[in-house]
């Protein structure tokens, strides 16, 4: 949840107000029936190697391979006095491909795991005129997962920065998470912006592995007056001793 924040105030300060030739950047005014829209296609590839028992108690090595791809649609508007409300939905589908070792030879093993979530947030920019712009934020999702959010931000032309600090809970263990979000974005001209995140998940409520974020994303205006654009993000998550990288493309348009 810490990363939708921040995801989304570096993404609504590049809005139209670096025209040709470029102007200062400013704030968005964030009007009442403003209203965005999102469609997002990823793709995570992970892998990894170790020994194993299966089930007749026969050791193993093996080699594990996976490709998630996301589909996800997600919408927001603006009801005026600093309130945005957005819902978020998703698919994912998932295919594993095993390879297990035994000492009289390979057996290779295939799977496929489809699954459907949703969500639903309320935002509140609480002083659109504070240099800090702050924001308070909260969330319901399915598979049961809930959070709510603190963020503020500081824009120094041709630059805003951004950070959030939230508590997300889940279903299963560990059951809550303390979330730290950090992010840095910058106008490189009136049609292309780039901007970078962090982020530091820990488990404060069961026992879990902290897990770490890393990202970068490159926006391409499809016309001046910002009503369109198209991202492309790259995410670095460490997790314990995983690494995996993550690949997105997103197609974002706005109105009225």
């Amino acid at each position: 949840m810490v990363g939708g924040i921040v995801t989304a105030v570096l993404l609504f300060s590049f809005l139209p107000w670096a025209q040709t030739p470029i102007d200062p950047l400013r704030r968005p005014d964030e009007a009442a029936g403003e209203y965005t829209w999102q469609l997002g296609l990823g793709y995570t590839p992970s892998g990894r190697e170790g020994f194993g028992v299966d089930a007749f108690g026969q050791p193993y090595g093996f080699t594990l391979l996976s490709h998630e791809w996301r589909l996800s649609l997600t919408g927001t508007v603006h009801f005026g006095e600093g309130w945005r409300t957005g819902v978020a939905v998703s698919q994912s589908t998932t295919t594993l491909d095993e390879v297990r070792r035994y000492p009289w030879g390979e057996e290779r093993l295939s799977s496929s795991e489809r699954g459907v979530a949703y969500s639903v947030f309320q935002e509140w920019r609480i002083d659109p005129k504070n240099p800090w712009d702050p924001r308070v934020s909260m969330s319901l999702g399915h598979p049961w997962k809930g959070g709510i959010g603190v963020a503020a931000s500081f824009l120094r032309d041709p630059m805003v920065l951004v950070g959030e600090v939230g508590l997300r809970s889940q279903e299963e263990e560990p059951h809550a998470w303390f979330t730290l979000g950090l992010g840095a974005g910058f106008v490189a001209n009136a049609w292309i912006s780039v901007s970078t995140s962090g982020s530091l998940d820990v488990p404060v409520l069961g026992v879990g592995v902290p897990v770490t974020s890393l990202g970068v994303r490159l926006r391409y205006a499809l016309d001046p007056r910002g009503k369109g654009e198209l991202g492309v993000r790259a995410t670095l998550s460490l997790r314990g001793d995983r690494a995996w990288v993550s690949l997105e493309a997103e197609w974002t348009g706005r109105g009225p």
